[in-house]
């Protein structure tokens, strides 16, 4: 799906969403409204349903997981910096275990560059930056897929990515950076049953996994 295509269905979305209050709102009962908004409905479930994935959105997804490496790199560098505003930082990290599959998913590669460089989960990493913060975050580079999707069943593929860290510290004095070896990182698409209204959607999400 294109961005333009997004953004049509974000849009048909908020009309949906809109439209489906006045109505409540008003108890007006209009017959072509109602149909206005079933045929809404039915057009962003057949653009978010899922189905099998073929070729093209296997890679769509696997380009998915690469810009979720970089995004937890992000809202990690927010939640490791003690100069932000602690409720930013809060939902920073919310936002973070929103992208991995599990809070015990294994990251201790993640954190070879920090001081306590013995944590081991996406949680305790988590808890760590948030408690105490850090001196320096990480940025990804060279991201690319090393093993594509694939089935492990009806409800679940998984792949891998590489990538190279690149350590840089928060303080403008000290410019010195320094890169990793090569890491890799599990990737999964998986079905999910999402609330829709009062009805649901079942769709694939994006998610990491163990870093090594």
């Amino acid at each position: 799906m294109n961005r333009s295509s997004f953004i049509l269905i974000l849009i048909m979305t908020w009309f949906l969403c809109s439209s489906r209050t006045c109505t409540e709102d008003t108890n007006s009962g209009n017959v072509n409204e109602a149909n206005a908004l079933s045929a809404t409905k039915d057009s962003i479930r057949l653009a978010f349903e899922a189905g099998n994935p073929d070729e093209d959105l296997l890679r769509a997804y696997e380009e998915t997981a690469i810009q979720k490496v970089s995004d937890f790199a992000d809202y990690l560098k927010i939640v490791s910096d003690t100069s932000i505003n602690i409720k930013f930082r809060e939902k920073a990290a919310e936002m973070v275990s929103r992208i991995f599959v599990s809070p015990d998913t294994d990251v201790q590669s993640w954190s070879q560059f920090y001081p306590e460089n013995d944590i081991s989960t996406i949680n305790k990493l988590l808890e760590k930056g948030l408690s105490k913060g850090f001196n320096l975050w990480i940025q990804p580079e060279q991201v690319s897929v090393t093993a594509p999707l694939a089935a492990g069943n009806d409800s679940a593929y998984r792949g891998r990515l590489s990538f190279y860290q690149k350590c840089v510290p928060f303080n403008a004095q000290n410019s010195t950076s320094q890169i990793s070896k090569m890491r890799s990182i599990d990737i999964y698409l998986i079905k999910k049953v999402k609330p829709f209204g009062d009805e649901s959607l079942i769709v694939w999400e994006v998610y990491l996994g163990n870093i090594n």
